[in-house]
């Protein structure tokens, strides 16, 4: 899984705490299907936890999605 580069060093520090191991942050779509159903979805579950306090600590998405929608 890729960190952004926006990311300040305090989300940094949130996100390396979690122990994600090192062969699964960088597995292909190949070799992820290939991996047990439940070995798939404890992944899944930690990558969504990561993302979670990536979203909840950066909040530029919500202030892009307050504009006026201009239908063309």
């Amino acid at each position: 899984m890729e960190v952004s580069k926006s990311t300040t060093q305090k989300e940094n520090t949130q996100l390396e705490t979690k122990d994600i191991p090192v062969k699964f942050q960088n597995i292909n779509r190949r070799e992820f299907m290939k991996l047990p159903l439940a070995e798939r979805r404890r992944i899944l579950a930690e990558q969504a936890e990561l993302m979670l306090v990536h979203y909840q600590q950066d909040r530029e998405w919500q202030e892009l999605q307050t504009g006026d929608l201009v239908d063309y």
